[in-house]
């Protein structure tokens, strides 16, 4: 997996490139946990680039979410490919994390 984060505002949109699994995820939110620590309060995760996401993948999510909303911050993920979409719907995620069909919709959701 390949890792790319850029400054948006006041926003940091992280994007993932490949699979997010057993393999990748302890990457993933260590790339988001030092953003955190360095005082950002809204991450975007981009997963346009994302073709997989297993359990491992969706508990970062769970984790990071929760550590942001501890320190009044949030996380939103958008451009999900229809697989992961349907990850995220079976496992009910789509319910309890912000969502957006487009990088510029996930911005507006976190300003």
């Amino acid at each position: 997996m390949q890792i790319t984060d850029i400054q948006e505002g006041n926003v940091v949109v992280i994007s993932p490139v490949g699979r997010i699994d057993s393999t990748t995820a302890a990457e993933l939110e260590s790339a988001c946990e030092e953003h955190v620590a360095r005082g950002a309060r809204r991450l975007l995760l981009d997963l346009g680039g994302t073709q997989y996401v297993s359990s491992a993948g969706l508990r970062v999510f769970l984790v990071v979410g929760k550590k942001l909303q501890r320190v009044g911050g949030r996380l939103a993920l958008c451009n999900m490919q229809p697989l992961v979409r349907e990850v995220m719907a079976i496992a009910g995620f789509d319910r309890i994390l912000t969502t957006a069909d487009s990088r510029g919709a996930g911005l507006a959701k976190l300003i």
